[in-house]
């Protein structure tokens, strides 16, 4: 993962089978780095105060930028158990590496679709590696834990097989066995009739369930099929409210007509007058037309006329 990641050395469970501090307090170092560019970290390792700071300002780093708990114990010891510490804090990024690139993969529409399914497959078959890889580093963390507990293991077991057993012994060892096989089987034999008991005691609530059922259906059966009390007079006001709304909607129907015949009557009475009124001017307008005419026609018959009358008196 650390390759993956660009580390630029490459990193083996034989680096650790011993306490290897300056390769941890490197990587450690590396990966702060990664988690906070602007990070702080001491690189002075030599004495034993300068690593338990560094160990410390690591763990505080981690703590605040990953939001990650570090075993320090294990740590300062730099070997497998350090692995383990180690891979808690480079699996994030590890993750979060792969999901990008899982990401850019998917927003890349305009490969070509033949190349596309080259580059899927050889994509596939690197993220099976790098799973592969991971699990590898894992169970080779897991291993050399396991065999650093042999040490203790192989001497109890030595113990163990020089030590002489007795027939006594024996026939113990098999006594109890025995008896705790019998142990086991009552306490399956009591659940199982617990089983029972339950089945039964459930098998009676349903029954009684079932009744409260039937019984609050016949209720409901005999409440629709019996008649209140105020239906009669309900269906009364229901039907005069119906007369009462028709004789509603046919007077509201004639009083909408006459209204629109008494708006027409109006109008045509006002057209009427307007018209009378039109004949009465137009019949004065030609009277007094006539009478102007006759006038005219008079001074003009008229010998002694106002000009002439005028005139001789003048002269």
């Amino acid at each position: 993962m650390a390759r993956v990641l660009s580390y630029p050395r490459l990193i083996s469970m034989e680096n650790f089978r011993q306490p290897n501090f300056p390769l941890v307090a490197e990587l450690m170092a590396w990966l702060c780095k990664q988690y906070d560019p602007l990070a702080d970290v001491s690189t002075s390792i030599e004495r034993e105060q300068d690593r338990v700071i560094f160990i410390r300002t690591v763990a505080q780093i981690i703590a605040t930028k990953a939001h990650l708990k570090l075993n320090t114990k294990k740590l300062y010891q730099a070997d497998g158990y350090a692995v383990k510490e180690i891979l808690k804090v480079i699996t994030p990024l590890y993750q979060s590496l792969r999901e990008s690139e899982s990401k850019e993969l998917e927003d890349e529409d305009d490969v070509d679709q033949q190349y596309r399914y080259a580059m899927s497959d050889d994509i596939g078959i690197l993220k099976n590696a790098r799973q592969l890889c991971s699990t590898i580093t894992q169970k080779g963390a897991n291993l050399h834990e396991l065999l650093g507990k042999e040490i203790d293991a192989r001497e109890a077991r030595l113990e163990v097989m020089n030590r002489g057993m007795e027939l006594s012994e024996v026939h113990e060892g098999i006594r109890e066995a025995e008896n705790a096989s019998k142990r086991e089987s009552n306490k399956f034999t009591k659940l199982i009739e617990n089983v029972q008991t339950d089945e039964v005691a459930l098998d009676e609530k349903i029954a009684k369930r079932m009744e409260e059922k039937d019984r609050h259906q016949r209720r409901l059966d005999m409440l629709k099929s019996v008649r209140p009390s105020f239906m009669n007079d309900f269906e009364k006001f229901e039907t005069e409210l119906n007369e009462l709304y028709s004789n509603y909607v046919l007077k509201f129907r004639i009083l909408s007509y006459l209204e629109k015949e008494l708006e027409g009557h109006f109008r045509n009475q006002r057209e009427k007058v307007q018209e009378v009124s039109r004949q009465y001017m137009q019949a004065m307008n030609s009277q007094l037309t006539e009478q102007d005419q006759q006038r005219f026609n008079r001074q003009l018959q008229d010998p002694n006329d106002e000009i002439g009358v005028r005139s001789d008196e003048e002269e």
